[in-house]
């Protein structure tokens, strides 16, 4: 009669070995029916674990996958460092699989000292939106920021231009819609309303999941 030899070794760890005879060889659950799970059936039930390192096990309601961890916070997409150009491009960027699109702009200035642009972006070539709301003089430099919802263009601007007027900060707010600056956006130009040249400061795009 074959029989099922455990055994521990001296390390403590116990190995179940299959009986020495040839032939069929069968064990018998406590219970009047049951299933006695193969090997191939515990790796065919969790995916490969090969190139998945970081994720986790998820399920469909059907079928075992490794899912992906969301980041949290918000992801640099592109910086441009404005300086000498009348206008700066991003290249080519990729906002999929963002909701949010936030535009910061550190201390952007020109040297049109004969009119005061405001200053804009232009989603592939398409209509312009003006960042804040206001006539910037070639002595002001700029800080703002701008939050655009990439589900239907909709944006908020918040600028603030130093130095003060009258001994107060000069704040502008902004908002409206640009339809063209959704998820397939693949680039982003800045420039002024009235042609000048950047004389200063930086452009930064982050993306928010």
């Amino acid at each position: 009669m074959s029989s099922v030899i455990i055994a521990g070794n001296t390390s403590g760890s116990i190995t179940v070995a299959a009986p020495a005879a040839a032939g069929t060889n069968t064990i018998t659950m406590p219970a009047a029916t049951g299933t006695m799970a193969l090997t191939s059936d515990i790796t065919t039930e969790i995916p490969s674990q090969t190139g998945n390192s970081g994720k986790f096990l998820t399920t469909n309601g059907s079928a075992a996958s490794w899912g992906v961890v969301a980041s949290g916070g918000l992801d640099l997409i592109s910086t441009i460092t404005t300086s000498g150009a009348t206008s700066y491009n991003t290249g080519t960027i990729s906002f999929t699989g963002y909701r949010l699109v936030q535009i910061w702009t550190d201390v952007v200035s020109h040297s049109n000292g004969s009119a005061n642009p405001r200053l804009q972006m232009t989603t592939n070539g398409g209509s312009a939106s003006q960042l804040g709301n206001g006539d910037i003089p070639a002595v002001d430099t700029i800080m703002s920021q701008t939050t655009f919802d990439l589900s239907n263009g909709s944006f908020l601007s918040m600028m603030r231009v130093n130095p003060t007027i009258n001994g107060l900060p000069a704040s502008f707010t902004g908002g409206a819609r640009n339809p063209g600056f959704t998820t397939s956006t693949t680039s982003i130009a800045f420039d002024w309303s009235i042609a000048s040249t950047f004389d200063g400061g930086t452009i930064r795009i982050y993306g928010l999941k």
